[in-house]
Formats: C-alpha cells, structure tokens, sequence
C-alpha cells in the first residue's frame, strides 16, 4: 500500500455489542444531561492505533435501566452529536418487532464514544401499556400532550440526520403496518397525520420528540429516502426515492421545494449518503429498486450551490464494480481532514462475499482507489452493522451486533 493512502485513514475501529436487558421502572427524562463523559482509557488507544488498523473495543457497557442496542438491518450512518461525542441509532431492524422487555422495537439510543457505552434515548413503546390520542395538530400524543414517534421508521435507511446549529435528531418518517401485531390497540386512535409535517425532532437537552405542522407544503416521505443536514444552509437536505428534492429549515419550520437541472440519480430507493463541507455537495449512491444498470455507474452528487443533480463521471468504481451500496450493506461518510469519501462497505447480505472494504473516493482525482482498505476478519460475520466516521478521533466505528 503507498503512503499516500496509508496518511487518510490514521485510525479505524469496531465494537461488537451483545444484548443483556433488564427492566426498569420508568426512564430517565434527561438521559443525556451529563454528556460529553469523560475520555476514557480506549480513547487513547485509538488515538495512537497505526495506519489503516483496527480495534476491537468489545460490548459498549449497557444502559443500567435498558441494557444495550440492538443491531439495525437497512440502518446507514449513526448520526453524531459532536457537542455530546455520542452517535444515535433508532429505526426498526425486524419488521414489527416487539423486544423481550414489552417494548416495541421503536427505540432510541446514543453510543457514548467516550466511555465506550450505551445510554438509553427512549425504550420504545410499552406494546401492554400504551395509550395514545391525537392531539389538536394532528400528531400522536400523550393525554398529557407530548409527541411520540410511534413505529415512524420500518428501519433507518439513510433518513436521519443531526442538526448542530439547533442541537437536534431530525428524522423522516417511513410508515408501515407492521406494529398491528405488536400494538394493536394503535388502532383505536389512529388516524394519518397531517400532509404539511415537519420531520421528527428529538431535542437531547430536554429528552422530548417534537413535531410540527409547517403551515405550507411537504414532501411526501417513504421507505429508503435520504436526509442530511447542510450546515451551511442551516437547513436539511431531503431526497424522496432519491428524486424528488426538498430541503428543511427548522428554524423557520418551512420546507422549501426544488426543481433541481442536471441527470437524476440512475437507482430508486435506500442510498448511502453524505455531505462534502468543502465542495458543498451531498454524495449519494448504490441505492436499489432499481439499482443503477451494470453499463454506468451508481455514484452521484447533488450541488448545493448551483441546486442540481450532477453526473461526475468518476474514475473507477467501489464495491468490486458492482453499483448495489445500500444502507443494508454499507454506509458512506466525508473525512474533511483527509478530504476523502469513505464508502464501507461492511456485510454482503444478498450480494457477493468479495465486496466488503472501505472504499476510498478521491474528489479531486475524481475517482475510486483501486482496492478497498480491508475489514478485520471478525466482522466478516452475518451480523447486522451501523456505523459512523468519527472526525475529531479520524476513526472509522462498526458496531456489529444481532
């Protein structure tokens, strides 16, 4: 392997999480009031890991009240929090799951980078217990008056995103009607929500979900759509079946339309994604249904300052040439210091064994290095994988886990 891509990639790593739950009384209503933890011992060791290695940290240490997160299928990029140095994880992995505790596989949760554990966000519905009405804006709700996200995402795809001027989880839901089984007294109340919604908020400093009605038009939102928040725009960039373009501003609660120039997307639903500070573009690829034809390639870029879909015609292609890159496989992130996208792809679940890696885009070559960057041999397992690229740390985080 020559230097120059030896330097980009200082310091990766992965955890393989367990289960172990147990059943408390009530949660927390400020589970992350204590955030940032202190650094613990594991944060140096990956400070000073070499070149392109990895580390196994072992099973995060559980939420004393909930345990630990499960692995998600169909789940990208855990978004980060870097004032809390944590990253989230919700979406439903197992259509319509109900977990072992009574509770509805809606749950939300922080991986503490720190210390190396997991805090508890919200542990789902209690599928015994749940009692909801529809309040005056249309949205479900406690009879007390706060929101709930009730079985909003049948899994994560690439359609959560955190907002770090205003500090919020921002979600799109995906709808389905896989919880009947689970919650099927839902079904009493129930009824759709309004068509001019914002996207789902989730605020760490108070532990509360919010949603709001804009007042004005939205875009429809389903299975495997993307979004990501520009900072520079202090607004969110939304892609419905990888098309159809919007973008957000939460502090205006205002979704804006577009009618953006240039060749659409070659693929339909479940991109990976994320978004080039330096160049102001959002890369989105290997999505499916239909996955891009075997002639071209499945690497696309949105520019945010001209607002149009661009072709960039790269040098190379990921994944062994295939163009299928989703959010079951694989998960896409920008690494400003190197200023490099890395596309890991982590598991093969339905596809070839030959493809896992991480995959190296080169924006200013404009093309794909030859060869990924291998995977230790331990998460080549069938497990489910989410992850996440840590900037401050440049480290790479798999959590592997059923």
């Amino acid at each position: 392997m020559n230097d120059s891509r030896r330097r980009f990639l200082a310091t990766s790593l992965f955890t393989c999480a367990g289960l172990g739950l147990r059943v408390p009384s009530l949660r927390a209503a400020r589970p992350l009031k204590d955030l940032p933890s202190e650094p613990g011992p594991h944060v140096q060791k990956i400070k000073h890991l070499a070149d392109n290695s990895w580390l196994e940290l072992g099973p995060p240490a559980p939420d004393p009240d909930w345990g630990r997160a499960r692995g998600r299928s169909w789940c990208a990029a855990m978004p980060i929090a870097p004032e809390l140095r944590g990253a989230f994880l919700t979406g439903e992995g197992v259509h319509g799951y109900a977990k072992p505790d009574g509770r509805y596989m809606d749950d939300l949760w922080l991986y503490d980078i720190n210390a190396h554990r997991w805090v508890c966000c919200y542990p789902g519905a209690d599928t015994k217990t749940l009692d909801l009405v529809i309040d005056q804006d249309g949205f479900e709700a406690t009879r007390d008056g706060e929101r709930i996200p009730v079985a909003q995402q049948v899994h994560a795809y690439s359609m959560n995103t955190y907002d770090v001027d205003r500090k919020r989880l921002l979600s799109m839901p995906n709808t389905h009607e896989y919880w009947k089984t689970a919650l099927p007294q839902r079904a009493k109340w129930l009824k759709s929500p309004p068509a001019d919604a914002s996207p789902w908020s989730y605020d760490p400093a108070t532990g509360k979900f919010d949603r709001q009605r804009t007042g004005g038009p939205a875009p429809k939102s389903g299975y495997g759509d993307t979004l990501v928040y520009v900072p520079s725009r202090k607004q969110a960039f939304f892609a419905h079946r990888s098309q159809e373009v919007w973008f957000y501003d939460p502090k205006a609660n205002r979704w804006e339309s577009k009618k953006p120039d240039g060749p659409p997307p070659p693929f339909g639903i479940d991109a990976t994604s994320c978004y080039d500070a330096k160049r102001e573009r959002i890369y989105i690829g290997g999505g499916a249904y239909p996955v891009a034809p075997d002639s071209g390639h499945a690497f696309w870029v949105y520019d945010l300052k001209a607002d149009r879909w661009v072709d960039p015609k790269p040098n190379g292609k990921p994944c062994r040439g295939s163009n299928s890159y989703a959010t079951l496989n694989a998960f896409m992130a920008y690494d400003p210091a190197r200023d490099k996208v890395l596309l890991v792809r982590h598991s093969n679940h339905y596809d070839k064994a030959d493809r896992t890696g991480v995959y190296v885009y080169d924006p200013e070559a404009n093309a794909w290095a030859e060869d990924p960057l291998p995977l230790p041999e331990k998460l080549l397992n069938k497990q489910v994988k989410n992850g996440f690229f840590d900037a401050e740390l440049n480290a790479i985080f798999v959590h592997s886990a059923g």
